[in-house]
């Protein structure tokens, strides 16, 4: 079902090849996709993992590769190429993803060439976990995994965007994405803050209720809070506001993810309070949120319904 509408929204933009157009394709098929998964996605992961991971920018894996996509989506779609698979650091279903792939050859041959053969692939990128493709009512973290023969699988873990394959570096694909236009800041930030969640503990695990189908990608403009940006090995965190193009403010504080090495986190190493990016990128769950809300309760109990906790990976910066 997910392919059959992945192809409905893609015939869309053979026919137009306009930016708009793609988003409108893209809004089709979110809509029509949340009438046919579950409402909510219950998500299963492990506190030390969410220990390990909550100041962490990026993943390195050994990724066995079950599917990969021929040739990336258009532009209009986001112009990424996905491949599926497995990772033991992870034990989720995931699919990864090269960035703005048309440029990126290399790394689209080295995916197909490991599918062909369900080989191996030492993958480093930004790890993400986001409630947007999820195919159950339940991922559950170790849980054995069904085989599957799909480059779309249900699954809320991602990493996207791919940072290397086999020592080949992709960094030049955190930028802008010609032809792409990415969700609306003013829409795309109100869904997010609506979403919602609960937690639940155990003394191993947490439980992460969600919202399933939310949206993937949002065009902004972030304004630098006061806060020191945090420096980790694998890139940083900035603490900022969410702004539409006009200066309307739609989030007052929120973490942006900047990968180390990466045009968006040279950009915004020696900026400070007050200073302005015009940037676009994803969401992804905030596990130093949840490690905090986590830690004020006993195991076996659950909160009530909670904002859920995000940040944002930012991919790219437009010029001034």
């Amino acid at each position: 079902m997910k392919r059959l509408l992945l192809a409905s929204a893609l015939l869309v933009l053979t026919f137009t090849g306009c930016g708009w157009m793609g988003r409108q394709a893209i809004i089709a098929y979110l809509a029509v996709d949340t009438k046919v998964t579950p409402r909510h996605i219950s998500i299963e992961i492990g506190r030390s993992f969410i220990e390990e991971y909550q100041n962490r920018v990026t993943i390195h894996t050994l990724f066995t590769v079950a599917k990969a996509m021929s040739a990336p989506l258009p532009t209009p779609f986001d112009g990424d190429l996905h491949f599926a698979g497995r990772a033991p650091q992870v034990a989720l279903p995931v699919v990864a993803e090269i960035a703005d792939a048309a440029e990126e050859k290399a790394g689209v041959d080295l995916a197909n060439r490991a599918a062909a053969s369900h080989g191996r692939l030492r993958v480093s990128g930004v790890w993400r976990i986001w409630p947007e493709h999820a195919g159950h009512q339940t991922e559950e973290q170790g849980k054995p995994l069904p085989a599957f023969d799909t480059d779309l699988p249900g699954h809320v873990f991602e990493i996207h965007p791919v940072m290397r394959m086999n020592g080949l570096p992709l960094l030049d694909s955190f930028k802008p994405i010609k032809g792409f236009t990415p969700g609306d800041a003013e829409r795309t930030f109100g869904i997010f803050q609506k979403a919602s969640c609960t937690l639940a503990v155990t003394p191993k695990t947490v439980t992460i209720v969600a919202d399933n189908g939310l949206y993937n990608d949002v065009e902004f403009v972030m304004k630098i809070a006061s806060d020191p940006q945090l420096v980790v090995r694998d890139g940083r965190f900035v603490m900022a506001s969410a702004m539409d193009a006009h200066g309307k403010l739609l989030v007052e504080r929120l973490r942006m993810v900047f990968a180390e090495g990466t045009q968006p986190e040279q950009a915004v190493r020696l900026l400070g309070s007050g200073d302005q990016l015009h940037v676009y990128g994803i969401p992804r769950l905030d596990f130093a949120e949840i490690a905090r809300r986590v830690k004020s309760l006993q195991p076996g109990t659950a909160t009530r319904a909670q904002p859920l906790p995000y940040e944002i990976v930012i991919l790219g910066v437009y010029p001034k």
